[in-house]
C-alpha cells in the first residue's frame, strides 16, 4: 500500500471481541421520542433518525407523546410547538415538572407572527433548546450530537465524583 507515494506496511488488526447488548461497552442506542403533528414531518424525522441509529418513539401529539414518555422515558424529546390536543409548550411544562431530567428539543416554524415567540416560551417552559422549522438535517443531526455528548459528559463527571 502506497500513500503519497511512500510506502507503508499495514498494521496488524487487533481482534476485537464483539460487544452484545447489555455488556457495558457499547452504549445502548439513544432513545428519541419524536412529538409531531404532521406526518410529512414526522415520516421524515423518524427515518432520518433510524438511519442515523438513533432508536425512535412517534407520538402525534402532546398527549399522546406525554403517554409514551411515561411508558418508556425517551434520552432526548423533539417537540413541535403547535399541535392538537395539547400543543408543545404544555408538553414541554408537563415533561420537565414531572420528570426533571427529561431534554427537550422545541421545534417551531416562524411564518406566523403569532408563532415568533413559540421558541422563547419553549425555553421559558423548560426546552433545553429550540431549533426552527424547516430544518436542516445536519443542523438536527449536530444538535442531537451535541445533547449526546453533554449527557455522557455529565454522567461520567456524576459516576467519577
Amino acid at each position: 500500500m502506497s500513500i503519497s507515494g511512500k510506502a507503508v506496511r499495514p498494521r496488524a488488526l487487533e481482534v476485537v471481541p464483539p460487544v452484545t447488548k447489555g455488556t457495558g461497552l457499547r452504549p445502548p442506542p439513544i432513545h428519541i421520542l419524536v412529538i409531531e403533528d404532521h406526518d410529512d414531518t414526522r415520516d421524515v424525522l423518524d427515518m432520518l433518525l433510524r438511519t442515523e441509529g438513533y432508536e425512535v418513539t412517534l407520538a402525534v401529539d402532546g398527549q399522546d407523546g406525554l403517554d409514551k414518555y411515561r411508558q418508556r422515558p425517551a434520552d432526548i424529546v423533539l417537540v413541535d410547538i403547535f399541535m392538537p390536543r395539547k400543543n408543545g409548550i404544555d408538553t414541554i411544562r408537563e415533561l420537565t415538572r414531572d420528570f426533571p431530567d427529561s431534554v427537550c428539543v422545541a421545534m417551531s416554524a416562524d411564518g406566523d407572527p403569532r408563532r415568533r415567540n413559540a421558541l422563547e416560551f419553549a425555553r421559558e417552559a423548560g426546552a433545553r433548546l429550540t431549533l426552527r422549522k424547516p430544518i436542516e438535517p445536519w443542523v438536527l443531526l449536530r444538535t442531537l450530537e451535541g445533547v449526546v455528548a453533554g449527557r455522557r459528559s455529565l454522567t461520567r463527571l456524576t459516576a467519577a465524583g
